[in-house]
C-alpha cells in the first residue's frame, strides 16, 4: 500500500512500482492499494498525513483482508501504523512491513542546520507556528511505526542508524535494501568517453530545499567561470525552471545553462549518454537514485556525502563524495576533474561496474529474504 499513484518514472512511486513488479517476476503474489483506492477527503497534505491518512491505511487493509489472506503487509512511509497495530490483532501470523524512502523523523533532524543557515520563510508567524505544532503531531506517526511494525526496509544505513538510535528499533528488525537503476540503464552499451562528452555537466534532481540547489547554483557558477568549455544540464519540472534560473547571480554562465523539463526514461538515457559529470549535492537524501543511474551510464558522479551516495560510491574509485553542503569542495572536484579527463575516464568504467551490481531482482531477492526471515521469527515466537 502507497500513497502514490504507479509511475515507473518517479521516485518513490517508482521504487514501488519496480519492486512488486520484481516480486511478480520472482513467483509473488502481490495485490495493491494506491492513492486513488485511499480516502482522500482533506485537502491539505500535513492535515491529510496526520488525520485521514492512517485511517484510509487501515480501512483499505481491512477491504483486502476480507479478499484473502496474507503473509505480509507491505506500507509506504509511517503513516500506516494503525494498520500495522490493527493487522497484529487481526492476523497474528502475518508481518506488518514499514517501507520508508527516507524517514520522515530523519528529514526533520538532519535538515535543521541547513533550513537555519540558508532557509527563507515569507509566512505569517502564525501560519509557521501552526506548521511546527502539526509537524510535532506527526512524530507521533514515526512513534507508533516504529513501535507496531514487525520490520522496517530502508535505503540507506542512515536511516536504519536513526531508527535504532531515535526510536529503540532492534537492528533485526531493519533491512538496509538499496535501490536500483532501469533496466533500460544496465542492458544497453555505455558510450565512450570522450572529450565532449566530459565537459558536459548534468542534475537531475526536483526543484526542491532538501536537494541543495543554492550549493548547487554556487558550485556550478564557479565551475563554468573556471572552465570556459564546459556546459551544465538542470533536469526539473518545466514549472520551477524561472526559479531555478534566479538563483544564478552571474548571469554570463546562463548561457551555457539548459534547464529541461522531466521525461521518460527512454529519452532520460540519452540525455545521460551525452554528459560526463553528474553533481548531487542534497542536504538529505533517503537513497538518491538519480545517482545510481548517472553511474549505471557510465557518468562520474561527485555528491554529497550521506543517503545512498556514502553507502554506494567508493570514493575516489566509483565516484566522488564531498562534504554536505560544501559547494567550495564540489566545485574544486569538478574543475579537477575537467582538467584531468584521464581521472573521468577511470572512474567512468569503475562507475558503471559498480552499478551494474543493483537490480530490481535483488532488490526483490534482498526484500524476500528479509520477509522470510521475519516471518520464521514470528512462527518462532508464536509456537508454544
Amino acid at each position: 500500500m502507497a500513497n502514490l499513484s504507479p509511475d515507473p518514472n518517479s521516485g518513490a512511486a517508482g521504487t514501488e512500482y519496480q519492486t512488486i513488479a520484481a516480486l511478480r517476476e520472482a513467483g509473488c503474489s502481490v495485490d495493491t492499494v494506491w492513492r486513488n483506492e485511499l480516502t482522500h477527503h482533506i485537502s491539505h497534505a500535513n492535515l491529510y498525513t496526520l488525520l485521514e491518512l492512517p485511517i484510509a491505511y487501515r480501512n483499505a487493509m481491512w477491504r483486502k483482508l476480507k479478499e484473502g489472506s496474507y503473509d505480509v503487509v507491505h506500507v509506504n512511509q509511517p503513516h500506516g501504523y494503525l494498520a500495522a497495530r490493527s493487522l497484529a490483532k487481526l492476523c497474528p501470523r502475518s508481518v506488518f512491513v514499514h517501507r520508508s524512502h527516507g524517514f520522515e523523523g530523519r528529514v526533520r533532524n538532519d535538515m535543521k542546520p541547513w533550513i537555519s543557515r540558508y532557509g527563507t520563510d515569507a509566512r505569517p508567524s502564525w501560519r509557521r507556528a501552526l506548521s511546527l505544532v502539526v509537524e510535532s503531531a506527526l512524530e507521533y506517526n514515526n512513534v507508533r511505526i516504529a513501535q507496531w511494525a514487525g520490520g522496517h526496509i530502508v535505503s540507506a544505513s542512515e536511516c536504519k542508524s536513526f531508527l535504532i538510535e531515535r526510536y529503540g528499533v532492534h537492528a533485526e528488525q531493519i533491512a538496509v535494501i538499496p535501490q536500483a537503476s532501469p533496466r533500460a540503464f544496465l542492458n544497453r552499451d555505455v558510450r565512450a568517453m570522450k572529450r565532449e562528452r566530459m565537459r558536459r555537466i548534468l542534475y537531475v534532481g526536483q526543484f526542491a530545499f532538501f536537494k541543495g540547489p543554492v550549493v548547487l547554483v554556487a558550485a556550478i557558477e564557479r565551475v563554468l567561470r573556471a572552465v570556459p568549455e564546459a556546459t551544465f544540464t538542470w533536469i526539473c519540472d518545466q514549472r520551477h525552471h524561472e526559479s531555478a534560473r534566479a538563483l544564478f547571480r552571474d548571469k554570463n554562465v546562463l548561457q551555457r545553462v539548459v534547464l529541461l523539463d522531466w521525461m521518460n526514461q527512454t529519452e532520460l538515457v540519452e540525455v545521460y549518454d551525452s554528459h560526463g559529470l553528474f553533481v548531487f549535492p542534497s542536504f538529505f537524501e533517503g537513497f538518491g537514485k538519480a545517482f545510481l543511474e548517472a553511474m549505471a551510464r557510465g557518468l562520474v558522479v561527485v555528491a554529497a556525502r550521506n543517503g545512498g551516495m556514502r553507502d554506494i560510491i567508493e570514493d575516489g574509485n566509483t565516484g566522488f563524495l564531498v562534504s554536505t553542503g560544501d559547494y567550495g569542495c564540489l566545485a574544486d572536484r569538478c574543475i579537477r576533474l575537467l582538467q584531468q579527463p584521464s581521472d573521468v575516464e577511470r572512474v567512468s568504467s569503475r562507475a558503471r561496474g559498480a552499478a551494474l551490481r543493483f537490480s530490481w531482482e535483488r532488490v526483490a531477492a534482498e526484500t524476500l529474504g528479509f520477509y522470510d526471515r521475519l516471518l520464521r521469527q514470528r512462527q518462532n515466537r508464536s509456537e508454544p
